[in-house]
């Protein structure tokens, strides 16, 4: 009898549901370089969708001119990372301009376990700054730069 019930018990036990664990939360501000000086702004909205700005700098040296650019939007967010895609208003598929010639600006996203983000431009994104910087590069965040 006392197998009985232990055997019940064991059942039951599997057939509840594993309780989630929190998704991890990616909010704040996170700082580094690559084409430029770098800033990405991460604020949780619900569940993994994160309000999202990024912002490049290059500043002017030498005579030579700078750059600069932002943009921003929503992003669904994993714990590895994700795809963030601004439609491009000036898309034109028969445009010989590498400004108006993507419809989507497309920057991809990772999370790495090192706590560091990797941010990385894919394609279209050129109107959105000048074409001495860019939105690739590594971060991290703000509280852990010291």
């Amino acid at each position: 009898m006392f197998r009985t019930a232990l055997l019940a018990f064991a059942l039951i036990g599997t057939t509840l549901p594993v309780v989630a664990q929190d998704a991890p939360d990616f909010s704040g501000t996170y700082l580094g370089s690559g084409e430029g000086d770098l800033t990405l702004e991460l604020n949780h909205i619900e569940n993994d969708a994160y309000g999202i700005s990024i912002e490049t700098v290059v500043p002017m040296e030498n005579d030579m001119p700078g750059c600069g650019g932002g943009i921003e939007g929503e992003v669904l967010l994993s714990e590895t990372g994700g795809n963030f895609f601004v439609e491009n208003e000036m898309y034109d598929p028969e445009s010989d301009s590498p400004l108006d010639r993507h419809r989507y600006c497309e920057i991809g996203i990772t999370f790495n376990e090192d706590g560091t983000v990797n941010l990385e431009e894919r394609d279209g994104c050129l109107y959105y700054h000048g074409a001495s910087c860019g939105f690739s590069g590594n971060l991290v965040h703000a509280n852990a730069a010291g």
